[in-house]
């Protein structure tokens, strides 16, 4: 009997895993596939709505686990694991000094545990952070380096293995921005009065640096249908969603239809073909 088709996605923060490829880990869910997330922290460092009330800020740990199980209900996923590590927050702030932070571990210690996930679990898909952490935060880096590093070692082990069992992953998927669509965002920013340096509710995000990061797009997943799902799982994380990001207003209408629902990677193993790539699973044995 073939090997069950088994997708796992590593993502840094509770909310990650929706905001992102939400659309596509419930397309593939309702299509049957295995689809695992693994929540590398615990998002504590991670800013509030302000219209989410909270007494003590360490309780949003907590408030943050509940909105993650809610928003894996959403998406139809089949399990979700959430790591041992706290938040690391932005880059140069005080939380990247937390012991605990997922910044602060171990690389050897954090590859080991993605490893026993991988042996566990045997996907033949993983998906993660880029190599830039999206818009360059610590724990989405940290991620991508320990899963990069965790998937070549799997491979190699399940290469050497004997017997018919699990060979390791066969397919390593970075998320991705369209470069030219956030040149175009960048431009556009300006005219609606916002400032493409400062964005974001701490005005940390610099959209400028973000659109020189290099990103192939070479993998477009159409999960058109699965927007919804995406949408209420995103709502589910009720303490961080505002209502979607109010940049999107500067996008104009023909380039919004043409993206949402379709979701951007970059494949980083095995080397993409120049052809777009649409389906995670192509050529999956």
């Amino acid at each position: 009997m073939p090997q069950k088709r088994t997708l796992m996605g590593l993502f840094a923060h509770p909310d990650d895993e929706s905001f992102g490829p939400g659309a596509t880990l419930a397309r593939y869910a309702a299509e049957g596939v295995d689809v695992h997330v693994l929540i590398a922290t615990d998002g504590i460092a991670g800013s509030v709505e302000a219209s989410h009330k909270l007494e003590e800020h360490e309780l949003l740990a907590q408030v943050r686990s509940a909105e993650l199980a809610n928003a894996a209900v959403a998406l139809g996923v089949t399990t979700i694991w959430s790591l041992p590590y706290r938040d690391s927050g932005m880059r140069h702030t005080s939380a990247n000094e937390h012991p605990d932070a997922l910044f602060q571990q171990p690389m050897d210690a954090l590859i080991a545990n993605l490893m026993e996930y991988i042996e566990r679990l045997q996907p033949q898909v993983i998906l993660t952070h880029d190599p830039f952490g999206g818009y360059g935060h610590p724990d989405h880096i940290r991620c991508c380096e320990g899963m990069t590093a965790a998937f070549h070692l799997a491979r190699e082990k399940g290469q050497q293995a004997n017997g018919s069992g699990y060979r390791g992953p066969q397919k390593l998927y970075y998320t991705a921005m369209d470069r030219k669509m956030m040149k175009a965002i960048v431009r556009l920013m300006p005219l609606f009065g916002q400032d493409p340096t400062a964005m974001g509710r701490n005005k940390d995000i610099n959209w400028v640096e973000i659109a020189e990061w290099e990103t192939p797009v070479t993998t477009r997943i159409d999960a058109t249908n699965y927007y919804q799902q995406r949408l209420a799982a995103s709502r589910a994380h009720a303490s961080q969603f505002g209502g979607g990001p109010g940049w999107m207003r500067v996008i104009p209408k023909f380039m919004r239809r043409n993206r949402i629902g379709f979701d951007s990677y970059t494949r980083a193993y095995p080397e993409a073909e120049p052809l777009l790539e649409t389906d995670l699973f192509a050529g999956v044995v």
